[in-house]
């Protein structure tokens, strides 16, 4: 006679399928919990990535054509850097240049002769050898090498001299062929733009001119977003034009490498033994960056150094980050590769920035300045 299993019997059988359910469904909910979390740290890295890599760009390009700086309608010579610095908040960081790409010259081209129209002395036409990509309303940076150049203030007697050029920024107002006109007013216009009275035939390259200030986001109702914004005016205009470029982010720092403020090879303030240079992660980077007057020069930065920090998007399940990175040197917080923040316990109760569990990562990286004529 055949017997089926009895009460206990499935009883026992129940409970170890049971069993080996809940093992599998732990271990699948582990394994759940581990793919979001590096999906959610993946994230955070690949957003990085993309943020260095567009500041990057510009930041090679920085001082392309005014490695000494460019004049404005407001009678001041503006640095081809401008950093704005901050030990308790993010740093802003701006770059400024012609496009190399896309170009037109006054010089004689081609067995042509090329004019330029001047009104009263003044630049408001000039007729290029190509004006083709350029359009109405199109912001350019008119560049003139100027006759007098700049002893290096390394090695004066042996180092080549840094090319100095006269720079200067107009708003194209019309094109007829090659022949340009240029506002006179507006934002980047004046009477006549008598702050480019040194454009000169044969000699005047014209660029478009790229304007990037980098920055996260002030607004109180926005910190918790963490938003990396630019201008694409370089914030030199009037009206606020920032623009959100990616989210996540908590911090933006610069350091910029600089000949040393004295020109003394005895005064060495950072720690690379180099008395010639130094690097500068305080304010003394907005001294340096500041505007100046248009009688004035800028020895440029020779490197800066960024760092940016991001988050995860949501607070974590597992473990979270419980300090914010290091983003400067115990000690030498005026003159480091860094620049000047101090680390923040977390999760911080006070700033919305910093608040919740979350996992943060950063990345530094230095961009030798190649365009600004300073190097040895």
């Amino acid at each position: 006679m055949r017997r089926g299993f009895t009460l206990i019997e499935l009883m026992i059988s129940l409970l170890i399928g049971s069993l080996l359910i809940i093992m599998m469904l732990s271990i699948f909910g582990r394994m759940s919990f581990a793919y979001r979390e590096q999906t959610a740290i993946m994230n955070v890295q690949q957003t990085l990535t993309s943020a260095r890599a567009a500041i990057e760009r510009d930041a090679k390009q920085a001082g392309f054509a005014c490695a000494q700086g460019f004049k404005l309608k407001d009678g001041l010579l503006h640095s081809p850097i401008r950093v704005v610095n901050s030990s308790t908040d993010p740093d802003e960081v701006a770059f400024f240049y012609g496009d190399p790409g896309l170009s037109g010259t006054s010089a004689l081209a081609g067995g042509k002769t090329q004019a330029l129209a001047i009104t009263n002395g003044m630049v408001t036409t000039v007729t290029f050898d190509n004006a083709s990509g350029f359009t109405a309303g199109d912001v350019v940076l008119l560049s003139t090498p100027d006759t007098q150049t700049l002893s290096n203030p390394i090695a004066p007697t042996s180092d080549a001299k840094i090319t100095k050029f006269d720079a200067c920024v107009v708003q194209i107002a019309s094109i007829s062929t090659n022949t340009v006109t240029f506002q006179t007013t507006g934002s980047w216009g004046m009477a006549n733009n008598t702050h480019c009275a040194n454009t000169t035939s044969g000699a005047t390259m014209m660029y478009k001119f790229v304007a990037h200030d980098w920055r996260l986001d002030p607004t109180t109702s926005r910190l918790a977003l963490g938003v990396l914004q630019m201008s694409p005016t370089g914030n030199l205009v009037a009206a606020n034009d920032f623009g959100d470029m990616a989210y996540g982010f908590t911090d933006l720092q610069a350091a910029t490498y600089f000949y040393d403020k004295d020109y003394d090879a005895a005064d060495t303030l950072d720690p690379d033994s180099d008395g010639a240079r130094d690097w500068y992660s305080s304010t003394m980077q907005d001294t340096w960056t500041q505007n100046i007057a248009t009688s004035a020069s800028f020895y440029p930065p020779l490197a800066v150094s960024l760092s940016l920090v991001a988050r995860t998007e949501r607070d974590v399940e597992g473990v979270y980050s419980s300090i914010t990175p290091l983003l400067t040197v115990s000690g030498n917080t005026a003159n480091n590769i860094l620049g000047d923040r101090p680390q923040v316990s977390l999760p911080s109760t006070t700033d919305s920035r910093l608040m919740g569990n979350r996992i943060y990562r950063y990345i530094t990286f230095r961009v030798d300045m190649r365009n600004l004529g300073v190097g040895r």
